[in-house]
């Protein structure tokens, strides 16, 4: 979270200096460490982490109980009562965004194709970014789609590489529906070509989510290796040469690993 500043207002008669809020300021850090954890915490960890005395940290957890963002369980355990996105997850999302759209950029001007980026938002993967192609006839895609995590190529490269029960997550949040004749929705199948993609270190859509449509989805490595986004490129399957289809991987994955050091550089540098 970052740390709250002192600034300045000017009214009527000159200068009123603001001072933040230390209560607020620590409310909204045991939101954020809830919204982290997606579990319960007990009142010592809540207290330590946010650097206050037991009895400070319960007037606040009994202010967002009262106002309904917390729920506590028979344990004397708190957790979140309503959704909340932490502050350091739209960190993590614009830091994704700042790293990856130069490269995506160019891959859009070089290829004439539409490049793509998505993020998992808990347990559900979107498009948050969006680059067309400059052909009348191509691959298109939305930003705030929803995408399939085992069919698409941009959800494959994410779903991969999660732990084994958010990949599960992920699945049942979206179901498994067959889209073309070449959908996987086999569980076993499925999660074969998962383990193809964490082997490879990229995904592929083999019109298994459009007829006629290919892609190639390369996951994006965070600073402590962890994958939140990915991004691909897209075409209607006649303009994706036996060349192309040779080549394109590797140097998506070498974009990819450009992207991973940006990211690396943004998360030292906030």
């Amino acid at each position: 979270m970052q740390k709250m500043k002192r600034r300045s207002t000017t009214r009527a008669g000159g200068s009123v200096r603001q001072f933040p809020s230390r209560s607020l300021a620590k409310g909204l850090e045991i939101l954020d460490l809830l919204a982290a954890r997606q579990q319960p915490a007990a009142l010592r960890e809540i207290s330590s982490h946010v650097a206050l005395g037991k009895a400070s940290t319960l007037r606040l957890l009994h202010t967002l109980e009262e106002k309904g963002y917390l729920k506590r369980d028979e344990a004397d355990s708190y957790a979140l009562n309503r959704p909340w996105s932490e502050s350091s997850e739209h960190d993590r999302q614009a830091h994704v965004r700042e790293a990856a759209l130069p490269v995506l950029t160019k891959l859009n001007v070089r290829f004439g194709e539409t490049v793509a980026l998505a993020y998992l938002f808990e347990d559900v993967i979107r498009v948050i970014e969006v680059l067309e192609s400059t052909h009348h006839i191509r691959m298109s895609n939305y930003r705030g789609g929803i995408l399939q995590p085992y069919a698409s190529s941009l959800g494959k490269a994410i779903s991969a590489f999660q732990t084994p029960d958010l990949m599960q997550r992920i699945l049942y949040t979206y179901g498994i529906f067959k889209f073309t004749s070449n959908t996987l929705t086999d569980f076993r199948a499925i999660h074969d070509e998962f383990e193809s993609v964490r082997e490879r270190g990229y995904a592929t859509d083999r019109e298994e989510t459009v007829p006629g449509g290919s892609c190639v989805g390369v996951p994006i490595f965070g600073p402590d290796r962890e994958v939140r986004a990915s991004f691909s490129i897209s075409m209607p399957k006649a303009r994706m040469t036996a060349e192309l289809e040779q080549t394109l991987p590797q140097l998506m994955m070498e974009r990819g690993a450009e992207i991973s050091a940006t990211l690396k550089r943004l998360a030292g540098r906030g």
